[in-house]
């Protein structure tokens, strides 16, 4: 595993916590619809419907189940992300990765055409050009050292 692929780890899990997220937000709102509050789970409109609903409902909670557990993994794998960030000497290298890793920011900034707002890049919130945080970044990395359980798992 590269450094690259090891500081990415936090983004995709987070991914994955979203998207648990919005199958729980969707399946809360289908039972909704059917006029069930999901904490009401005593009430059924026969047995087909019941059998559904309590299905919908055991699915809710094994979906929360999941979320909390990468919840929790993400919160271990920004840590030990974090540390490795810690270790890297140059100030300017550490800002540019937690930005970039941990923010999740863009390079370079760019204009929300939805909203109206332009949202900052690392360039601009460090003063430097692309280019330039192109290259702290690439140094940086070579100062990141991955975790030996995490370079086994690939």
């Amino acid at each position: 595993m590269t450094a690259k692929e090891y500081l990415q780890n936090a983004y995709k899990i987070e991914r994955r916590v979203k998207i648990i997220e919005n199958k729980v937000k969707k399946l809360r709102s289908q039972l909704e619809y059917a006029g069930i509050s999901y904490e009401n789970t005593g009430a059924s409109h026969g047995s087909y419907n019941g059998d559904k609903m309590s299905s919908t409902i055991e699915r809710i909670a094994e979906y929360e189940r999941r979320q909390q557990e990468l919840a929790l993994i993400l919160i271990d794998k920004r840590l030990q992300i974090e540390k490795s960030i810690d270790a890297v000497a140059d100030a300017d290298q550490r800002e540019v990765l937690e930005r970039r890793y941990l923010f999740y920011q863009r390079w370079v900034g760019k204009f929300n055409k939805e909203n109206g707002e332009y949202i900052m890049g690392i360039t601009d919130y460090m003063n430097y050009s692309e280019r330039t945080i192109y290259k702290i970044h690439g140094e940086a990395l070579k100062h990141i050292i991955v975790p030996k359980e995490c370079s086994e798992m690939q």
